[in-house]
């Protein structure tokens, strides 16, 4: 699994936009990236500039080409580029989609929309073009007032895209996405306990502040986040092991352990037996 954008950080040239939790990055086709597991963290405007990518969200697979536009919300994808791949990519919070709404159609009132919609595709104009090209230089080669230019074309390319959205759907789509709703914990925990999230990952994902996570967490669960994922590890650990042949490191990582030795110390403190212990018993 990959985490984005965190994960692309050292390896693709970015710039972080100021005053807010947004970043701008260029895609460069000599440092490609694929993952058939990948967390994107935050909402995602991404213009394909050269080559293809497969984009799958649960059951909607997305062919994208040159000159095409997606905005995909924060959540689990499939990510599958061709090796020509090359894209700007601008990642940006709730916060920020809020200031551009109540810019622009503060009085406007969404339609009701189906909950899992697939990510919209848009294409590009002579002006996006334009925008995108600048936004590419500010961030290869930053300078003074930069990060302010490459935050501005983000709004612009939004912009552009609402203008043509004469169905009002992305518009209704983007009021719903910073509305006041939150994952519920148990659903989340369930289907994220061994991925490698920290607490303010797990927080912005579920819609919570990190002490209102923490709060409502430990009133519903009756321990703390961190503690829980440990244990839900552990059980997932034990039935892989009883249950595969898969080797115990494989089931270490696949649980969610990245130190090994720190799987089998705890293993061992849960269940009294190391896990290559465990498996040889079951063996035999």
């Amino acid at each position: 699994m990959i985490q984005i954008p965190k994960d692309l950080l050292d390896h693709h040239l970015h710039i972080r936009l100021r005053l807010a939790d947004m970043y701008g990055f260029v895609i460069d086709k000599k440092r490609p990236f694929r993952c058939d597991d990948t967390l994107q963290t935050a909402h995602c405007l991404e213009v394909i500039l050269t080559g293809s990518i497969d984009v799958r969200y649960g059951s909607f697979v997305q062919h994208l080409t040159a000159g095409e536009i997606q905005f995909r919300r924060r959540g689990n994808y499939q990510l599958f580029p061709s090796d020509d791949y090359t894209s700007l990519l601008i990642f940006m919070e709730n916060e920020f989609v809020d200031y551009f709404l109540e810019s622009h159609v503060p009085e406007f009132k969404p339609e009701k929309l189906n909950a899992d919609l697939p990510p919209f595709i848009f294409k590009t104009t002579e002006f996006i073009k334009a925008n995108v090209a600048q936004a590419i230089q500010h961030i290869l080669h930053p300078q003074e007032y930069s990060r302010c230019i490459v935050k501005f074309v983000a709004h612009q390319l939004l912009l552009q895209v609402l203008a043509g959205d004469r169905s009002k759907t992305f518009v209704s789509f983007l009021k719903d996405l910073i509305s006041d709703k939150k994952v519920d914990l148990a659903y989340f925990m369930e289907t994220n306990f061994n991925r490698q999230l920290s607490l303010q990952d797990m927080a912005k994902l579920t819609g919570r502040s990190v002490s209102a996570f923490k709060k409502e967490f430990t009133d519903r669960f009756n321990m703390t986040p961190v503690k829980w994922q440990i244990n839900r590890r552990l059980e997932y650990a034990e039935y892989q092991l009883k249950n595969s042949n898969d080797p115990v490191s494989a089931i270490a990582y696949s649980s969610g352990f990245e130190n090994i030795s720190h799987f089998s110390k705890i293993y061992k403190q849960r269940f009294g037996a190391s896990p290559k212990s465990a498996r040889n018993e079951l063996v035999l």
